[in-house]
């Protein structure tokens, strides 16, 4: 077998094929690198320039700073996947240790000016050592093929930056806008373990939320430096490392939902409208288990509105009475399974969020058994009423009702029906019926019997609609027929007055 002494390395990277990787993503991303290093270093002013393209195409991007420091060690600027001590530290924003390697390939050529020394690359693609140095801080100056088009872009593209410090791009300081709200939240980050390798941790961090201004898009922001489109109605800053990827141009599903729940769970009264409440990132982050009680109920009244109840299947007559009334009934294709346990969840929290249907508008509703009225407690006015509905109720249904009358302020009904098998139960709730009212007794008879003769606590239904004419009917004829039977329960009535009349006529278009 032959052999060589000769040794190569193990790795070669092409510049010119990094560079055509690099360009795929527009080159903004040179001075977004260049300041990010510059803020790391606690630098407290950084100065920015590039020039327009001459006629060869050339742009000189310039960056200076005055970080105390500066590099402390040069051979990190030309070493791919150095060790880099910002790993270690959550609030920096590097960790890869590739920016300056990316900005490099861009450039024809370059150099690097700091405290510690100089750094030149030639246009050979060789590397030298120059004899310069800064007092402070650190100096880049790369020489850039660029067009019009890209530079019109790079200027552009620089008025993204939130800057944490005095910035300067062409001679103009850039606007440090200040935050609308600024709120703590728990967010996945990256931070070296004993080994050096990034492991995600769990870090309480600081938000900051900006006004997306007109021309602009909602941005995720790791310290002030664009990453990622978000779906939200602000730009969010995150004040520790954000878990990018290489590229540092866009992030995990899981960590975007983590940022539209921390966002939520803070500015869910500043949604208003329906299609706010429906928007993609409030309902991703409504179907997620970190989501606030608040954040659900905002969210689910806008949509619903504050009167909104559970549809239930197995009482349709609540249902239809609660639409009836107004309200909206939730059913349960209306949000995902994942939304209704966070529903369930706030429900558990608050008992008076999201009821069911038939608990604020029961048509089937039996009431307190214990606060039975014995018999002999009865008023007249109450005994007379109950031997009303014994005596006429065999003439307009098929059988007699048992009435039962009950005291209960905490149920939410005047009357009620049952029917089982050979049992039909008529109960007065004399906490809410005013049984001297005759003219209001009458109301509830012909009403509950309807639901006896449908057997059914449906409201809006033609049966029960039909059951309540011609019952209603009956009543009239057997009153002019038979009168005794009404004996003690006649009264002189008001006619119905034309505010009343058209609240009726009201009434019954809601029920068509």
């Amino acid at each position: 077998m032959k052999t060589t002494n000769s040794s190569e390395p193990w790795l070669v990277v092409s510049i010119e094929g990094l560079r055509k990787t690099l360009e795929r993503k527009g080159k903004s991303f040179a001075i977004f690198e260049l300041v990010q290093n510059a803020w790391d270093e606690d630098a407290t002013e950084v100065v920015v320039g590039l020039t327009k393209p001459n006629k060869q195409g050339i742009s000189i991007l310039t960056c200076v700073d005055n970080s105390p420091l500066g590099y402390q060690d040069l051979s990190t600027a030309h070493t791919m996947f150095a060790e880099s001590y910002k790993k270690n530290d959550a609030t920096k924003r590097g960790r890869f240790n590739v920016g300056e390697k990316h900005v490099l390939a861009l450039c024809e050529e370059a150099s690097i000016t700091s405290t510690t020394g100089q750094v030149i690359f030639n246009r050979d693609r060789t590397r030298t050592t120059g004899t310069k140095n800064t007092k402070v801080g650190s100096r880049f100056r790369g020489e850039l093929q660029l067009t019009i088009t890209e530079w019109d872009a790079m200027q552009k593209n620089v008025q993204k930056l939130f800057p944490p410090v005095k910035t300067v791009f062409n001679g103009v300081e850039l606007v440090q806008r200040r935050p609308i709200k600024m709120f703590e939240a728990t967010l996945p980050t990256e931070v070296a373990d004993e080994r050096g390798i990034l492991r995600t941790r769990q870090r309480k961090a600081e938000v900051r939320l900006y006004q997306v201004q007109e021309g602009e898009k909602a941005m995720l922001y790791e310290k002030g430096l664009p990453v990622v489109e978000l779906q939200t109605d602000w730009h969010v800053d995150v004040q520790q490392k954000v878990p990018v990827n290489i590229e540092r141009d866009n992030v995990s599903g899981a960590y975007e939902k983590a940022i539209y729940v921390a966002v939520l769970n803070e500015m869910h009264e500043h949604i208003k409208t329906e299609d706010g409440a429906t928007r993609d990132w409030v309902t991703t982050a409504l179907e997620d288990s970190r989501v606030n009680t608040a954040a659900v109920k905002t969210v689910v009244e806008t949509r619903f509105g504050k009167d909104a109840v559970v549809y239930d299947p197995s009482d349709i007559g609540s249902n239809k009475e609660a639409t009836s009334k107004g309200r909206y009934v939730v059913r349960g294709g209306s949000l995902s399974k994942a939304a209704w346990r966070n529903v369930k969840k706030a429900k558990e929290e608050d008992g008076g969020f999201m009821p069911a249907a038939g608990t604020v508008c029961p048509t089937h509703a039996e009431g307190d058994e214990t606060k039975t009225v014995d018999p002999d407690d009865y008023s007249t006015d109450l005994e007379r009423f109950v031997s009303l509905i014994e005596r006429v109720s065999p003439y307009l249904l098929e059988h007699a009702v048992t009435v039962k009358a009950i005291d209960d302020p905490e149920g939410n009904i005047m009357g009620c029906t049952l029917w089982k098998k050979d049992t039909y139960i008529f109960t007065i709730n004399i906490a809410h019926q005013d049984v001297s009212d005759w003219v209001s007794n009458y109301e509830l008879l012909i009403h509950e019997l309807a639901h006896h003769a449908v057997q059914k606590n449906d409201h809006l239904c033609s049966a029960f609609h039909n059951a309540v004419t011609n019952i209603g009917a009956r009543l009239g004829q057997l009153a002019l027929s038979q009168p005794d039977l009404f004996e003690g329960t006649l009264v002189g009535v008001a006619p119905i007055s034309v505010g009343e009349s058209q609240d009726l006529q009201a009434v019954a278009m809601a029920q068509k």
